[in-house]
Order: structure tokens, then sequence, then C-alpha cells
């Protein structure tokens, strides 16, 4: 089944999440075009693919990221388009010696551009964020539950390594 250009835009928007949180820059700066623009959380970038990708390259700072987008939204004008996306980006950082997650509920508002050797990428980006919270983190969690809990009442959702279950 052919993808419609709406269907290309999404998956291109969810190749930006993993490359991101993948730390793979160079899929990150194919997302954008040559001359694209972005302001992040009210910062300008200075106009172009390489001072985009270096902006996010901060993400590197971190222990572990993910990227969620949903829902997606895209209107399709010929080779040019408009897409909006909802997401949240939780970072594991570490911080005076404690692992802490920071998150944001974020919106995303971009304008497309495609073109046969480059297909769709971002020309103009807009991101903004709504919340944040910032929490005590464990990385590595382990399982979810215990298969045969030793106390009926105890809930399900507990975080246990192997070396809590003997």
């Amino acid at each position: 089944m052919a993808q419609t250009s709406a269907d290309e835009i999404r998956n291109v928007l969810g190749r930006y999440s993993v490359a991101v949180d993948d730390r793979d820059f160079e899929t990150v700066g194919r997302v954008f075009a040559v001359d694209a623009v972005a302001s992040y959380s009210g910062l300008t970038i200075p106009r172009g693919r390489e001072h985009i990708v270096d902006h996010i390259r901060g993400i590197s700072r971190t222990v572990v990221s993910q990227h969620y987008l949903t829902p997606i939204i895209v209107e399709v004008d010929g080779d040019s388009a408009y897409s909006m996306s909802y997401g949240m980006a939780v970072l594991i950082q570490e911080q005076g010696g404690e692992t802490r997650s920071v998150a944001r509920g974020l919106r995303y508002e971009d304008r497309w551009r495609r073109s046969d050797a480059e297909g769709w990428q971002i020309v103009d980006r807009l991101h903004t964020a709504a919340w944040t919270w910032d929490l005590p983190a464990l990385v590595d969690p382990g399982a979810m539950w215990e298969v045969k809990p030793a106390d009926d009442a105890a809930t399900i959702f507990r975080t246990l390594r192997p070396e809590d279950v003997a």
C-alpha cells in the first residue's frame, strides 16, 4: 500500500524522535532543510540545519532520553505541509550525585517542504513547552511485578530487581 504524504511526514517525525534518543545526529540533520529555522521554548536558533543539530546535540549530556509524539496532525498542500503534534520528552540526568527524571510536555508546530532529492523536511519549527517535572529516577528498574507476590494485598506496580526476588 502506498504511503500518503501525511504518512511520510509522520514517519519522518517518528525517525526524528528515535534518532534524538539514539544520538544519531546525522539522521536528525536529514529531518531539517539546509536553510531551516527553529525556535525551542523561546530560544531562536540561528538559521541552518547545522545550528539546529548543534542545539539538539545538547541531549548528549543526559544519561538516556525518550521522546513520544501523539497526536500528529498533518495538512498537506502540494509540496508544502504543516504538522502539529503534542509530545513528551523524558530525560534522565545526573544532578549532584542523584539520578533525576526531567520531563516536559511539548507542542511541535512544523512547516514542511518536499523535494525530489531530500523528500519531506522541516523548514520552520516552533517548539513550546507547557509543563515540566523534575523527580528522582531509578535507572534499569527491573520487573514491574512479582509472579507470585508474598502478600495478596500488594500492588502489582512496583520495582523489583533480581536481588529482591529470591
